[in-house]
């Protein structure tokens, strides 16, 4: 007689790849990108080696997801901000948003931004990114540069700026930001206080 608890359990693919990638998110952040393996993955998440082989079969298919994953929750964490900022129809606000949305202000995005540094830290080694590794840097800019145009068109930025430049520097602002949080050299309060300083200034006209 067949019982109900002998049906074969099911699997959700889609969330054990992304279990899969957040024990390497756990082993990139607290060691290194160079830690990872599919053994040690495998360890981290408490299962075997074969089952993270089924769904990545070498390690570099395994990091290039974990990439896509990363880019994806940064987006839905940075999207929900910005969208609030957007309905204001103040882009100094989304502006704002923008830059804040990047850095580590809780347990969950340092681990997010200490994963992404892993990342730049084999990219700086190798001379660039993957092809299929989507920069998040450019992302930023465009969108910022993209607000600064309509502030500065509605009078709100100088019109002397050069936006794209005002954009670039804010976002490699950010980045140092990011990291320097990382290392504890400035705390959330101090790394608002900096952003805003500068936006005060951009945003002075």
């Amino acid at each position: 007689m067949w019982h109900s608890d002998q049906v074969p359990k099911r699997v959700d693919h889609d969330q054990r790849r992304r279990e899969i990638a957040e024990a390497l998110f756990r082993i990139a952040a607290t060691q290194s990108l160079q830690a990872v393996t599919l053994r040690a993955v495998a360890a981290e998440a408490g299962i075997s080696m074969f089952q993270v082989q089924y769904y990545f079969p070498a390690k570099e298919q395994m990091l290039q997801y974990a990439w896509h994953r990363i880019t994806e929750l940064s987006g839905e964490r940075s999207g929900r901000s910005i969208a609030e900022a957007l309905r204001t129809g103040d882009e100094r606000a989304v502006v704002r948003a923008c830059l804040l949305s990047v850095l580590p202000t809780d347990e969950r995005s340092r681990m997010l931004c200490a994963v992404q540094i892993a990342y730049f830290a084999v990219d700086v080694t190798r001379g660039g990114q993957p092809p299929d590794q989507q920069a998040m840097l450019p992302h930023l800019v465009r969108l910022l540069a993209g607000q600064l145009d309509q502030a500065q068109q509605r009078g709100g930025v100088p019109a002397h700026f050069d936006t794209r430049l005002e954009a670039d520097a804010l976002a490699t602002m950010t980045a140092g930001l990011l990291s320097a949080m990382l290392v504890e050299a400035y705390d959330t309060e101090q790394a608002t206080r900096i952003i805003d300083y500068r936006l005060g200034h951009l945003f002075a006209g």
